[in-house]
């Protein structure tokens, strides 16, 4: 994956998003190697009403003032879901290193943190080798640094959606999304 192919998904995905994700991953494999036993596959869980199952955004064209005006780069976000909880996918890219900082907003309504909370959370992320999770302190997210064809920078990282169920668990959100790195690297 280079930053420039997840630009162009992100154009096939479109900006009204798609029903099928562009991205390789087989959720339900990955849940199994995760051994997580629920039925899982692609798509929000039941109940998890969301616009669109897939969404993406081509940095590359961003206004000055977007996010990605500084640091081009792409984003494709999938929605899956284990037995009743949805998780979200996003692999996102750039240029310039930690491309993850411009999901800010996104990891903050994860986890209704104060975005001043996410510094230290960075800070680990950027120091991280390619393909070991580095879990947030509330256990909603996990990122990964990928290793990017050619060049620039990229991370996958999952969030977890609204349950009215227990809560997920970080032990089994890092283990997906090792899960899942593996099938993107």
């Amino acid at each position: 994956m280079s930053v420039e192919r997840l630009a162009e998904m992100a154009d096939e995905v479109g900006p009204y998003g798609s029903d099928t994700c562009p991205l390789p991953y087989d959720f339900a494999k990955a849940a199994s190697t995760a051994e997580i036993t629920e039925e899982a596959g692609a798509g929000p869980a039941p109940g998890d009403s969301q616009p669109a199952v897939v969404t993406a955004e081509n940095g590359y064209k961003a206004k000055k003032d977007e996010p990605f005006a500084f640091n081009p780069g792409a984003l494709v976000s999938c929605w899956f879901h284990v037995g009743g909880q949805s998780v979200e996918a996003h692999l996102i890219a750039g240029e310039k290193p930690q491309p993850e900082a411009l999901l800010s907003p996104t990891l903050v309504a994860a986890s209704d943190q104060d975005p001043d909370e996410l510094g230290p959370y960075f800070r680990r992320t950027g120091k991280a080798e390619p393909g070991s999770p580095v879990p947030g302190t509330t256990g909603d997210y996990v990122t990964v640094r990928v290793e990017p064809e050619g060049e620039g920078h990229a991370a996958l990282l999952l969030t977890l959606g609204r349950t009215k169920g227990p809560h997920f668990g970080e032990e089994r959100l890092v283990a997906l999304s090792r899960a899942l790195y593996e099938q993107i690297s």
